[in-house]
């Protein structure tokens, strides 16, 4: 039977987000799919609904209720300017956003976070995204799941050397099977982890390495009989 389920997704225009909206289109189990996003995000459906959204501002949301949100939603140092630029990015915006969704009445949280994150690291990055972790979990929604992918191999419009490089010593530390919750991952296969996970939330927090989204990208194709 289909569950006919009503999903959110901020950040539909990167490189997660956008693999993540393909997925939720051909899957049954969602009949509606509400995307927010400060730009046009460059497919058309039935089934979708796109808000473009100034999102630096003090944004409203249309009540719409929903059974759970997806976030995928960031920036780089470099492209936001400034660390103040970045958090507000990459922190204040998801976390207000999600505050709004959780008034709203939904339940469910999947969010994109980053592997190794601590609020005591030295690295600016990673506190960032353990702030985010820290003020979501906060919010109290039924059930939170951090998704913590390591290097995304995927197709980027833009070049990114350092991540092209990062691939080909993951990979090749991943063939060795020393490490696998460090080898690069599909967005494909992350997008489809972070679907099949609301199946498996059984305690208010989960967290997914890289290696654990592999296996639950490998149960979701299997039941969707997909290759």
């Amino acid at each position: 039977m289909k569950k006919q389920l009503t999903a959110w997704v901020l950040g539909g225009t990167g490189a997660i987000g956008k693999e993540l909206i393909k997925q939720l289109l051909k899957d049954d189990d969602y009949k509606e799919i509400y995307a927010v996003s400060r730009r046009k995000v460059k497919v058309e459906d039935a089934k979708l609904t796109n808000d473009v959204i100034d999102l630096e501002s003090d944004f409203q949301l249309e009540n719409r209720g929903g059974d759970v949100v997806f976030v995928a939603f960031g920036t780089t140092l470099k492209k936001a300017g400034s660390k103040a630029a970045q958090h507000q990015i990459d922190v204040e915006i998801p976390f207000r956003f999600l505050a709004r969704l959780k008034e709203q009445g939904v339940k469910n949280c999947v969010l994109v976070s980053a592997m190794g994150v601590s609020e005591k690291s030295l690295f600016f990055y990673s506190r960032m995204k353990a702030e985010l972790d820290r003020k979501v979990d906060e919010l109290g929604f039924d059930h939170l799941v951090l998704v913590k992918p390591s290097v995304l191999d995927s197709v980027r419009e833009e070049k990114r050397t350092g991540e092209e490089w990062s691939i080909k010593i993951g990979n090749f530390i991943g063939r060795s099977g020393l490490i696998d919750k460090y080898k690069p991952i599909k967005v494909e296969y992350v997008a489809q982890a972070m679907i099949i996970s609301l199946d498996y939330m059984t305690v208010k927090v989960t967290t997914y390495n890289s290696a654990q989204l592999h296996d639950l990208s490998a149960i979701y194709r299997k039941e969707k009989g997909l290759n």
